[in-house]
């Protein structure tokens, strides 16, 4: 079972050889991970991390590296978008209209010092336009379910955030509820809202074969 997995990691073409001496298998892309047998392969991985770097640096991103902890991040990313993806089309939640993948799309552009560098980067990590804006719209998309389960979460009541005052009055320098409540609900309904979403994700990678075949840990971009 282990070198049938192995076998099933990697992603094989058949070329014919210059000398025309029959086919020979060349890798093509490494399967990093399955999502009810769907795949996630490296090349995926890497350009999925160049561009939450982008997203998050802006073009301070290009000198920066892909360290294997935060690849391992990205394939977890990943791997959860492609179950929460997999929740959304079950739900028939609406896709992301052409017109807002066009305004993902030149929101991104403008992460970078002027078009050429923005070229530079499309040609340096083999990205597409189309690509980045169908990456783009996967985000939003993932988000949307998100906002619509959270539909379903009850709100936080005067009563929790009283209790909580009292429990915590101490460490938030004995300042009249009034002035801390809002501070405090919003307090409690980050955590819950985080707990709520953690355990539905729980729940549907539960109800998925998921398999990870590549520990990013084990090395760096490749």
């Amino acid at each position: 079972m282990v070198l049938a997995w192995r076998c099933a990691a990697w992603l094989l073409a058949s070329l014919l050889l210059a000398g025309g001496n029959g086919p020979v298998e060349v890798l093509v892309d490494e399967v990093v991970a399955t999502v009810n047998r769907q795949v996630i392969t490296r090349s995926e991985v890497v350009q999925e991390g160049w561009l939450i770097l982008v997203q998050r640096y802006g073009s301070d991103a290009l000198q920066r590296k892909l360290t294997p902890k935060f690849l391992s991040q990205v394939l977890e990313l990943l791997v959860n978008q492609r179950v929460l993806s997999l929740e959304a089309l079950r739900l028939g939640l609406p896709p992301v209209t052409d017109q807002q993948r066009s305004r993902l799309l030149e929101g991104f552009r403008r992460r970078f010092d002027g078009e050429e560098q923005y070229r530079r980067f499309l040609y340096r990590h083999d990205y597409t336009e189309e690509a980045i804006a169908e990456t783009l719209a996967r985000h939003l998309w993932i988000e949307r379910l998100k906002k619509r389960k959270l539909r379903s979460l009850p709100e936080v009541t005067d009563e929790q955030v009283r209790e909580y005052y009292e429990r915590h009055r101490l460490q938030l320098g004995a300042k009249p509820l009034a002035l801390v409540a809002e501070a405090i609900r919003l307090k409690l309904l980050t955590r819950r809202r985080e707990k709520f979403l953690a355990r539905w994700l729980w729940q549907l990678r539960r109800q998925s074969e998921v398999r990870i075949l590549v520990d990013f840990s084990e090395g760096g971009e490749g």
